[in-house]
């Protein structure tokens, strides 16, 4: 057929042109096995992380993973978390503004803040081990601090739950504690805080030890901790428990104990922790 004609009714294309053809789809470069994964469309759940050029699904990260910057799923209508215990985030992590009920596969190594707050918790199970900023699990619904990291480099805010108990609570703490708008009976269990540190809780569980109320705000009390730490009347209610917290503070405040002193706390340590076995123990024969 004449080229004419070829090219009014759609024909075929020369040899010359086919074989061109062919000769540059022979010469492509073979993807590889990494552009696929990350070109390829997803085909389950996908929540796209960027990092040194390179997209990653956050379902999908491999175990020992480091990520270098901040991880943000805020208001991302999520009801769990995608699967990241086995990863390090060395930035912030935002899971806020979901409808999460656990932090079942939230990081264990957090370099900066952990905020989940404004979800559906009521317990904190799952929650990072290592938090090197602030940990806000504010407006949820917890009724337990069971499963907060027990050492936090920052803030912790425990606003506006369902706490009737601080039982749980990090035992060293970096930053602030926000209490308020719980239904707490007392302040036992609190953490040992550095010098400095301020408390924030509702005004009528310290007005007996003579706290004034926050200005701005009537229904909270703002105070130092080592205040509280050295009220006569919070430690004639606790009793033994103010010359625990007496060489907790003088740790905190960078003095060193003496040998009878770390004895003390030495003591204390094994105590509270067979109590707390007792009390796991008594728990799992309920649930039996």
């Amino acid at each position: 057929m004449g080229s004419f004609w070829k090219s009014l009714f759609g024909g075929g294309q020369d040899e010359e042109t086919e074989q061109n053809v062919v000769e540059i789809t022979r010469n492509q470069p073979e993807t590889t096995a990494e552009e696929k994964v990350e070109t390829a469309t997803p085909s389950g759940p996908y929540l796209p992380y960027e990092q040194d050029g390179k997209t990653y699904n956050l379902y999908e990260m491999p175990d020992g993973f480091v990520i270098t910057g901040n991880v943000v799923l805020t208001s991302k209508c999520l009801t769990e978390l995608p699967d990241l215990s086995n990863v390090t985030v060395k930035g912030n992590f935002w899971c806020e503004y979901n409808n999460l009920t656990t932090l079942k596969g939230a990081p264990q190594k957090i370099g900066g803040g952990f905020y989940c707050g404004n979800n559906q918790l009521t317990t904190l199970e799952g929650a990072p081990r290592e938090v090197g900023g602030n940990f806000w699990c504010q407006r949820n619904k917890l009724i337990s601090l069971e499963g907060a990291p027990q050492k936090i480099a920052g803030e912790f805010n425990c606003f506006d739950n369902q706490l009737t108990t601080l039982e749980g609570m990090p035992q060293e703490l970096g930053g602030n504690l926000w209490c308020n708008q719980n239904p707490l009976k007392s302040l036992e269990w609190l953490p040992q805080m550095k010098a400095g540190a301020e408390i924030f809780c509702d005004y009528g569980l310290v007005a007996k030890y003579g706290f004034g109320r926050s200005s701005g705000n009537s229904s909270c009390s703002r105070f130092k901790a080592e205040e509280l730490y050295r009220n006569p009347r919070y430690i004639a209610e606790f009793g033994n428990e103010d010359r625990i917290t007496m060489l907790r503070q003088k740790i905190a405040d960078g003095n060193e104990l003496s040998r009878s002193e770390e004895q003390v706390l030495e003591q204390e340590k094994h105590r509270s922790g067979y109590a707390a076995f007792k009390k796991r123990l008594a728990k799992k024969e309920r649930e039996e």
